[in-house]
């Protein structure tokens, strides 16, 4: 029987100057998380390195496809994370109005282009979508990686790296103690996000651009049950005409966990800078 406690990281310090594994991940997302668990899963010997003391504090992407909760099913914690969920019937459509209790201007079906279009997402996987935000999902990637094998250690930040032909040498910082030590690898993965400075250490190119709009993200609690609940969405672009914040004019209010906790979404022209928002204002 597999049992889960909250016993995730390694408390005790390195012993040696060097800590060994076959494959060091830098990063404990959704990416470096699910990389943990299928090394794991295959027996293969891997620790996981964050520089945080914990896994995401705000809710971030939310939706797993079909071929996600196949994976979640293949490595079996689909249940788990379906407990943790909001369930695709609860989804509902993406909808526009002039404010949640407002008037509705139109929606976009969650289900193709028309409601028989749900039939073919039934049929073509044992696996619906669902509703779990990272804030959910990562303690439970994290927790089943762990317990197959992965050595997780919070608190633990890339410092840098070199490679020679049999492996890598890379550098971290024990930030809770202050203390630098070495751990190599015969591989490395870098899932430490979009500003990845494991990317930026082996100039890996990227097309495009970075940095194009900026994003004002309100976290709130309240129960909007009697305001959506005849209308479930986990998204509602509200458009205000004459709203000024950023030049946009349209905002999102997504829904966290129905109906109670909720994300507001406002982007702006970063060229102008972040707006000031009092509490008031918000």
């Amino acid at each position: 029987m597999v049992t889960f406690d909250d016993g995730l990281s390694e408390t005790a310090q390195p012993t040696t100057a060097v800590v060994e594994t076959d494959v060091l991940i830098v990063g404990s997302g959704p990416a470096g998380a699910s990389a943990a668990l299928f090394l794991s899963t295959l027996g293969v010997r891997n620790t996981m390195i964050t520089k945080y003391r914990w896994t995401a504090n705000t809710p971030r992407a939310h939706i797993p496809n079909q071929r996600t909760m196949e994976i979640f099913r293949d490595m079996g914690i689909e249940d788990r994370v379906l407990a943790d969920a909001t369930p695709h019937h609860l989804m509902g459509d993406t909808v526009f109005c002039t404010a949640i209790a407002g008037e509705e201007i139109g929606r976009i079906l969650t289900w193709g282009t028309q409601p028989a279009r749900r039939a073919d997402y039934e049929l073509a996987s044992p696996s619906l979508p669902c509703d779990i935000p990272q804030t959910y999902l990562e303690p439970t990637l994290v927790r089943a990686a762990t317990v197959r094998g992965t050595q997780t250690r919070f608190s633990t930040e890339y410092l840098g790296h070199t490679q020679d032909d049999d492996g890598v040498n890379v550098r971290v910082l024990d930030r809770f103690s202050g203390t630098e030590y070495t751990i190599r690898a015969r591989y490395l993965i870098g899932a430490d996000g979009a500003r990845s400075q494991v990317a930026a250490d082996i100039d890996l190119p990227y097309e495009g651009r970075m940095d194009i709009a900026g994003s004002m993200n309100i976290t709130f609690t309240a129960d909007l049950s009697e305001l959506c609940g005849h209308r479930p969405s986990v998204l509602y672009w509200v458009i205000r005409p004459g709203a000024d914040v950023g030049g946009i004019g349209a905002g999102l209010v997504r829904m966290v966990r129905p109906w109670n906790e909720w994300l507001i979404v406002w982007g702006y022209d970063i060229e102008q800078g972040p707006p000031e928002v009092t509490d008031e204002d918000a």
